[in-house]
């Protein structure tokens, strides 16, 4: 089976930013663009998106959008704020509204950013980039710092993808659900050069993580899969798609590790904090409890390996154990449902947010880069 195609339009977008002296962040199908140890790379834009990310866009005064089908034009700077240029295949993949003032570009994206380098001159002024990568240190740092809270006995979320991240195996696919799952996969996860990520475009399709595990399986068996799934997700057909594992487990055991982490909550956590952070009340109890399941239990009456964890100081050490193995396994996290999102801090005493950036200059940010 032929490797999956890699992302060509990675090189020329670094090339632009490392010219201007750029800022960049990505949506979230084009996580895997660039990898993430970039120093200028703000992370993931949208409503519930990067910090670092918003702070870059809202002090852009010019901005490249490349590929940029999936944006949510929300998270853009207010009309007149800064000019525009956008990069798309076909004139309708442009996300922007045909009144919004820009200029478009109608192309390969790879192709038209590769013929815009030797257009560019590089900026003399190093300051807007310096300011850049302080912002996503900082950003970084106060991610770090979240990851590592606990409080009573139950595990941080947060932490879960961070040990992930620190333990993930080269050539890696990380996909998500776009619950809360989504939150801490945009916050923690970070991407080395050549691992993809997969989830569902503009995030409609909850339940997508189980079922696009499988298929990245048997598109590519020579990967590491690992899903992060959500109870209420698992519970609303991921289960069906695990007795499709199953039924291929002896032809699957002898490959990479396949990986389903449940993140246990008993609810729609995702639905909850947005109700708190509407309502500026992180006490409203849980608003969609899911029904209590044994999901570690579940899977081994289904005669799939499975592996339970409810201690924080554990999370490391079960990481490191079952990426070790090899073929399908549940591996079920009884996480804190009280940890909020970044996007839901304003609700909750975690901790102050990112400063955003000083003295905007002309910035070029990538959306998504396709091709």
């Amino acid at each position: 089976m032929p490797p999956w195609p890699g992302r060509p339009a990675s090189g020329p977008v670094t090339a632009v930013a490392q010219l201007l002296g750029a800022g960049v962040v990505t949506t979230a199908l084009a996580r895997d663009v660039l990898p993430d140890d970039l120093p200028y790379l703000a992370g993931v834009a949208g409503p519930f998106g990067s910090e670092a990310a918003a702070a870059l866009l809202r002090d852009c005064d010019t901005l490249l959008l490349a590929g940029a089908e999936d944006l949510d034009p929300a998270v853009l700077p207010g009309p007149g704020r800064c000019r525009i240029v956008t990069v798309d295949p076909e004139p309708d993949d442009c996300p922007l509204d045909s009144r919004v003032p820009a200029v478009r570009v109608t192309g390969d994206v790879t192709a038209a950013l590769t013929a815009l380098v030797p257009l560019l001159h590089r900026a003399a002024d190093r300051g807007r980039r310096d300011r850049v990568e302080q912002t996503v240190r900082a950003w970084r740092a106060e991610g770090e710092t979240r990851a590592h809270r606990y409080f009573g006995t139950s595990v941080n979320p947060r932490s879960v993808v961070a040990e992930l991240s620190r333990r993930l195996p080269d050539r890696a696919v990380v996909v998500t659900d776009s619950g809360t799952a989504l939150d801490w996969w945009t916050r923690h996860l970070r991407l080395r050069g050549g691992m993809r990520s997969l989830l569902s475009g503009h995030l409609g399709l909850p339940g997508a993580a189980v079922p696009y595990a499988v298929a990245a399986r048997f598109a590519a068996p020579d990967r590491p899969v690992i899903a992060l799934v959500g109870d209420g997700a698992l519970q609303g057909g991921g289960m069906n798609e695990l007795i499709t594992v199953r039924r291929h487990l002896d032809r699957l055991a002898g490959l990479p590790p396949l990986v389903f982490c449940v993140l246990n909550n008993g609810d729609l956590n995702r639905l909850t904090w947005q109700r708190r952070a509407a309502a500026g009340d992180p006490l409203i109890p849980l608003s969609a409890e899911v029904p209590a399941l044994p999901y570690a239990e579940w899977a081994r009456l289904a005669g799939l390996p499975a592996v339970r964890c409810d201690r924080p100081r554990h999370v490391a050490s079960v990481w490191a154990d079952v990426l070790a193995g090899r073929g399908p396994l549940l591996l079920e996290f009884v996480v804190d449902g009280e940890t909020p999102p970044d996007w839901a801090a304003g609700v909750s005493a975690e901790g102050p947010r990112p400063a955003p950036l000083r003295r905007p200059r002309p910035l070029a940010g990538l959306r998504r880069a396709s091709g």
